[in-house]
């Protein structure tokens, strides 16, 4: 093997209780190179990933891994940034209560005549935070930042903090806007330069040829495809990635003039830590019976604030109207929005969404218990019908209830929370990033789904980073920049002026 191979994947087969997630997969990066990895959910990138990053120590998989020229054989997650390979999973583990400098630095605190030296690690962390430009307090809890912001700072201390030789971002790019992406690819061109390997898993198939030197392509946990032809085939990526030619959807005109079923008028949040500038600023928005309704802005912009105020789920000052299907009384609580014909899918599964620990059953259940019992007693057939129901119309994958749902990837994830809130029979829907961490094939089914939601009479609210799905799956767009709507748009908005909202250049919008 040639020095300048950074890191060799040698058929790695990894099995979980007998069945194999990743099938004698082979592949290597060269220093200085970045690999595309793609593939839908499932199909054992973050798994195999994880072998090669110490997660799954040497012993409990098949095969080899190579770095440098030399066969390893890690025992830990240490041993591995020991040797250079460094890993940013796709769900970050981020202890909330913790300061931004100590979530960076974990592990690796900075230490002086055996205490913690907080000095050196303040100082450690604002430089790392300046690498991406993230103005923020690094003494501060990690839970005031954004989990873009969050994600931003905890690829910065991955570069940082070891001798990164092969460096693997997992959807490093999820929930972020178009220019935090570019921004992260601007560092990524850095890392490169200073002859960092670097393997980028991600569903965005636009940023391959941005980011990309050669995609490799896993299916059913076995490498399909590897080419250095990255620019104009991404029909053929799709195609290796699910086996197929994908379906072509057909797009109905919607309605948008169709009765309010959720107003939000001069609406004001603000900080429970800080009574500073509000985080939404008498904010007025309409969502009617069959549209679905974009929400796009830059971090910072407040669309998540909102979304949380609106679902009663805000823990500082929140001030205005909200009216849900005629009912003129702002939700105190999510229990009463529930009630009330309001549902949401948050933007951070992790936190604020999954019931980890618990089978797939109860997740779906979490917020309809009550539609399939009598008497406080639990109808289990009908509880287990209805819920089998949702998970095929969702494609859930492996279909099963009994797992518990953090054995599921992402995507995978992503879809028992957005069958949780179906559940409920929603009159209008608020999604939150629906498509963070989903494969090519499963967004387009979430899309079918939001879609028939539309088509059924209920409302939807879609608020996202991503511009082409905002673009491409928006009845009507709004904008946010810095706590206002700065813009509102009809369908087939161009991204030049969804930017110009979004940036506050009203007059270039």
């Amino acid at each position: 093997m040639g020095t300048s191979v950074a890191l060799r994947i040698d058929a790695v087969t990894k099995l979980f209780s007998g069945i194999a997630a990743v099938k004698a997969a082979s592949f290597e990066v060269a220093a200085g190179e970045t690999v595309a990895l793609i593939g839908e959910n499932g199909a054992g990138k973050s798994t195999l990933m994880k072998v090669a990053a110490g997660v799954y120590p040497a012993g409990t998989y098949e095969g080899s891994i190579w770095i440098g020229g030399k066969e390893a054989a890690f025992r830990s997650i240490r041993e591995a940034e020991n040797a250079g390979i460094v890993l940013v999973p796709q769900e970050l583990h981020v202890a909330p209560n913790l300061s931004i400098a100590e979530n960076m630095l974990m592990g690796r605190l900075p230490k002086r005549l055996g205490v913690i030296d907080r000095v050196e690690m303040r100082r450690q962390s604002r430089e790392w935070l300046d690498f991406f430009q993230l103005d923020v307090d690094a003494s501060a809890p990690a839970s005031t930042l954004s989990p873009s912001e969050q994600r931003l700072a905890m690829i910065s201390a991955a570069v940082n903090k070891s001798a990164a030789k092969v460096l693997i971002l997992d959807e490093p790019t999820a929930s972020f806007t178009e220019g935090e992406a570019l921004h992260l690819f601007e560092k990524m061109e850095q890392v490169r330069a200073a002859g960092v390997a670097t393997i980028y898993i991600t569903h965005r198939l636009d940023e391959i040829e941005t980011v990309a030197d050669r995609v490799v392509v896993m299916r059913n946990g076995e490498v399909v495809k590897e080419t250095s032809e990255v620019k104009g085939n991404r029909a053929a990526f799709v195609r290796a990635m699910i086996g197929r030619d994908p379906k072509q959807r057909e797009r109905k005109p919607a309605r948008t003039d169709g009765e309010v079923l959720l107003s939000v008028s001069s609406f004001t949040v603000r900080s429970a830590q800080s009574q500073l500038r509000p985080l939404v600023d008498d904010v007025s928005l309409t969502i009617r019976r069959g549209e679905i309704v974009g929400l796009f802005g830059l971090v910072g912009a407040g669309r998540t604030e909102l979304a949380k105020a609106v679902f009663g789920a805000w823990d500082g000052e929140v001030t205005g109207n909200v009216e849900i299907h005629g009912g003129h009384q702002r939700p105190r609580s999510p229990k009463e929005a529930i009630a009330r014909g309001l549902a949401m899918l948050t933007e951070d599964r992790k936190r604020s969404g999954l019931i980890e620990g618990q089978t797939v059953l109860a997740n779906i259940s979490a917020a309809s218990i009550s539609e399939v019992s009598s008497f406080s007693v639990i109808r289990r057939a009908e509880e287990r019908k209805r819920n089998l129901d949702l998970a095929r119309r969702l494609d859930l994958r492996p279909l099963t209830l009994t797992a518990n749902v953090e054995n599921f990837s992402g995507g995978n994830q992503q879809k028992v929370l957005l069958a949780r809130w179906l559940a409920t029979d929603p009159t209008v829907l608020i999604v939150d990033e629906p498509t963070y961490g989903v494969d090519i094939g499963a967004r387009f089914e979430l899309y079918r789904i939001l879609r028939e939601l539309a088509e059924s009479g209920r409302g939807v609210l879609m608020i996202s980073s991503d511009l082409e799905e905002i673009v491409e799956e928006s009845d009507r767009i709004l904008v946010m920049y810095k706590g206002r709507i700065t813009g509102e748009f009809p369908a087939g908005a161009t991204r030049h002026q969804l930017m110009a909202a979004a940036t506050g250049d009203a007059a270039a919008a």
